[in-house]
């Protein structure tokens, strides 16, 4: 059981343990789910984003380090890849030290723990760049798939005036499934819990006074993948309630904010205090930990200030944003590179409740592509738009954020119209008519539609009786009929758990990213108007 308390109580607690005042103060200071964010810009608009800067957080970072004697600086994870600055790193010039990879040397990074989206462009790509500098990565529960021993640094530990603080990292199990084809037969994920319970008791035996699991994974939350043999997704809240000897969990992945708390289970009595700093550099985590020496020679860990500051009222740090101007430059100039132009407006508002040109772009491409019958593709931002004029690479970013390749699949009708049923679950009962809205159980990257079929979708119906009048070239779908179906990468590793596309018969893997197809379909073209690409196949009833 995990028991919610305030930090006011944990002081009460801490005076009630040692009627001294603690001996150090440490100051864990983190960042998490980066995500390319280092200058505060959105590169898909060419605009600023003040909101969202790790430079901008340096400024911060710099002064409380200034103010205090003792501190740590960690990152929870995914900042290899997300955004254009991040892609064009390490996609397009993957060769150039990675600025991200550089500026956690040169803002003197403790430990950075390895996010699921740190493999998405291959183990080599990686590792390439960890090498350039002298930062632990961390990753305790990544393992060689052939010797079973880690395949980065497990954990450190620190001498921080006289108490060894120990710093184990994690990551979610998941890139297992995600990232199948770079990491299968290479390395495997171990479960976060089970590690995180042999590292404790491992850096205790070396001594370790305070332990910090610094995980990529949130504090709970379903986990989006069935498996037999991989862990939890989100594995923090289990860390609190099983593992004894934990005293913080910095922790990162699902996006969130989580201050000013401390969770007291039976395993850990005293407590352990939880931070997650939100996404995209938006806030800095700052976790007070208060060290006392016993008469024993025990250490006793309490608890002070665990919030989350925002760095949207800072200026960049004068000096990392002047040596780094240049790739931010050269990222602009690549992204505003006209593909293709239009004279019509592309928008993706309302694409998740009606049929538009937008997703069949999507749609095209990957039939091109794999040349299959079918294609599914899900609509992954609802903000994106361009048109009328040119069509820049920021605006391809924007429809296609991820750095997912394509399959070509073997599909029966049967599962198609089961991969349409549990795609629909995105969406509440909503009698026809009415405005659907999400049920709030899966997100909208996980809501797939299907090009290549007609069907009508009724979501007065519960999930499994919601698709209607599924055809194929005018006729019913039987169940025993065949097709092929385009299916990006996430998918068919089973990302969204959609069990009927991972055991789908692989026929073609197409090794480029769907935006780099995107990209090209519309240098091709030049110009291209939606009447060009647009075949309205599915409706929601009553819209």
């Amino acid at each position: 059981m995990v028991r919610f308390i305030f930090l006011a109580l944990v002081s009460l607690l801490f005076i009630s343990c040692s009627s001294d005042k603690p001996d150090v103060k440490l100051v864990v200071l983190s960042t998490t789910d980066i995500h390319g964010h280092l200058y505060g810009w959105n590169y898909n608009t060419d605009q600023p984003d003040p909101a969202h800067s790790l430079l901008q957080a340096a400024t911060i970072i710099e002064r409380i380090e200034s103010q205090n004697e003792h501190t740590l600086l960690l990152d929870a994870g995914d900042w290899f890849q997300g955004n254009s600055f991040a892609d064009f790193f390490a996609g397009i010039e993957p060769e150039l030290p990675n600025p991200q990879v550089q500026l956690f040397e040169l803002m003197n990074y403790d430990a950075v723990v390895l996010g699921n989206h740190e493999f998405n462009f291959g183990i080599e790509t990686l590792n390439y760049q960890l090498d350039m500098v002298d930062v632990p990565f961390l990753g305790a529960n990544i393992t060689d798939y052939h010797t079973g021993e880690p395949a980065y640094t497990p954990y450190i530990i620190k001498d921080i005036g006289s108490f060894n603080v120990a710093v184990i990292g994690l990551t979610t199990p998941g890139s297992a499934i995600w990232d199948r084809p770079r990491v299968e037969g290479r390395l495997n994920f171990e479960d976060g819990v089970e590690t995180a319970a042999y590292y404790v008791q491992k850096v205790e035996e070396e001594g370790a006074d305070v332990v910090i699991i610094l995980a990529h994974s949130g504090f709970e939350g379903a986990t989006s993948y069935a498996s037999d043999t991989l862990g939890e997704e989100n594995f923090g809240k289990l860390i609190a309630e099983q593992v004894p000897g934990v005293h913080a969990l910095i922790l990162g992945h699902t996006h969130r904010i989580i201050e000013d708390r401390v969770f007291v289970t039976d395993a850990n009595p005293y407590g352990v205090t939880v931070t997650q700093p939100g996404r995209w550099a938006s806030h800095i985590g700052r976790t007070e930990l208060y060290l006392t020496r016993r008469a024993d020679g025990s250490a006793f860990v309490g608890f002070g200030t665990n919030e989350v500051i925002p760095v949207s009222d800072e200026i960049p740090q004068p000096e990392l944003f002047e040596q780094f101007s240049y790739a931010h430059e050269m990222v602009r100039e690549y992204i505003n590179e006209p593909l293709a132009t239009t004279s019509s407006v592309w928008e993706a508002a309302d694409a998740r409740l009606v049929d538009r040109p937008i997703i069949d772009l999507i749609h095209r491409v990957q039939m091109e592509a794999t040349g299959a019958q079918l294609s599914a593709a899900a609509i992954f931002n609802p903000s994106a738009s361009f048109g009328p004029g040119g069509i820049t690479r920021g605006d391809v970013a924007a429809i296609y954020p991820y750095a997912n390749t394509l399959f070509k699949l073997g599909i029966n009708g049967s599962d198609l119209r089961e991969f349409l049923e549990f795609s629909m679950r995105y969406y509440a009962t909503t009698p026809i008519g009415e405005f659907p809205e999400s049920a709030g159980v899966t997100p909208g990257f996980n809501l797939d539609f299907v090009a290549g079929v007609n069907y009508d979708i009724d979501l007065s119906q519960p999930v499994g009786n919601r698709i209607l009048n599924l055809t194929y070239d005018g006729l019913p779908v039987q169940d025993n009929q065949e097709f092929t179906i385009a299916v990006n990468s996430y998918r068919t590793a089973g990302g969204g758990d959609f069990e009927m596309i991972t055991r789908a018969e692989v026929i073609t893997e197409i090794d480029t990213s769907v935006r780099v197809l995107i990209e090209e379909f519309l240098i091709e073209k030049g110009q291209i108007e939606p009447s060009d690409i647009f075949m309205p196949n599915w409706r929601i009833l009553g819209l």
